[in-house]
């Protein structure tokens, strides 16, 4: 056991996951969820773990017949040194390679090809992520709950299907472009969701449960300070009520900056 004891305030940032996985080992949640685990209630917040969001994304995977394209035929040896990637789309991102699992995790693999992922950028689905044990050393439960919107499984196949329209133009013929996943049987909006439920990752965007606001499932305020609880502020992207149109790095970032601004200001 070690104790360490703040002077004046403290501020958690271990983000979306571990940040309300604190607050819960901390006795700060859902009541009877924390008294279920043994933990002492300190302070009764309904929203902490609550409102998770992330962006879903299917990548589809496309073979390119042409060599010298992409990064799977350039990427290797010096070539790699003149490689460089942008910064994908807000709503498709082309990766110009194919992966393959491997023991080690995924691996460049030897056939020549790209991931096109695509996905909705306003995720309404929500999910949770608790404790499990009164355990620091237990991860928590994550269960995002993907697609449990219909807006967003319906927005995820059109994604979908305009990636597939843009990479079967005629314009993409030199190419010599041959759809790899889903696809091209897949045709349906149920065959499409049902290679979505299988395929699909995470885009590592997690936000939402220490959501900022003044409702009843809110768990800071404005200042970022916890609601009811004197001298103790969260401060990343838990924060965030919905998610960005966006990646969430910096967003992050100007969480951060914008905590310290006003942690400064109310220090004398």
């Amino acid at each position: 056991m070690r104790e360490a004891r703040a002077g004046r305030a403290v501020v958690v940032s271990a983000g979306a996951f571990n940040s309300p996985q604190l607050l819960e080992l901390s006795g700060i949640g859902q009541p009877e969820r924390l008294r279920n685990l043994g933990i002492e209630v300190r302070h009764e917040l309904p929203g902490v773990g609550e409102n998770l969001r992330d962006h879903y994304a299917p990548r589809t995977r496309w073979l390119v017949g042409k060599k010298g394209i992409t990064f799977n035929d350039r990427g290797r040896g010096l070539r790699l040194a003149q490689q460089g990637l942008e910064a994908p789309d807000l709503m498709l991102g082309w990766i110009p390679m194919l992966t393959e699992p491997s023991p080690r995790g995924p691996r460049i693999s030897r056939q020549s090809g790209l991931t096109l992922y695509a996905h909705a950028m306003r995720p309404e689905s929500k999910g949770h992520v608790h404790i499990t044990a009164a355990d620091a050393r237990r991860p928590p439960a994550i269960n995002f709950n993907f697609l449990s919107s219909p807006p967003d499984a319906e927005l995820t196949v059109r994604a979908v299907r305009i990636a597939r329209s843009i990479m079967t133009a005629p314009a993409m013929t030199p190419f010599q472009m041959s759809e790899l996943a889903p696809g091209a049987d897949r045709t349906t909006d149920d065959e499409i969701l049902d290679w979505v439920r299988k395929a699909a990752e995470t885009s590592y965007h997690p936000v939402g449960t220490c959501k900022m606001g003044s409702d009843p499932m809110a768990v800071v305020d404005a200042q970022l300070r916890v609601h009811g609880i004197a001298g103790l502020r969260v401060a990343d992207a838990s924060i965030m009520p919905t998610l960005t149109s966006g990646n969430t790095n910096a967003p992050s970032i100007m969480i951060g900056e914008k905590a310290a601004d006003m942690v400064l200001s109310t220090a004398t």
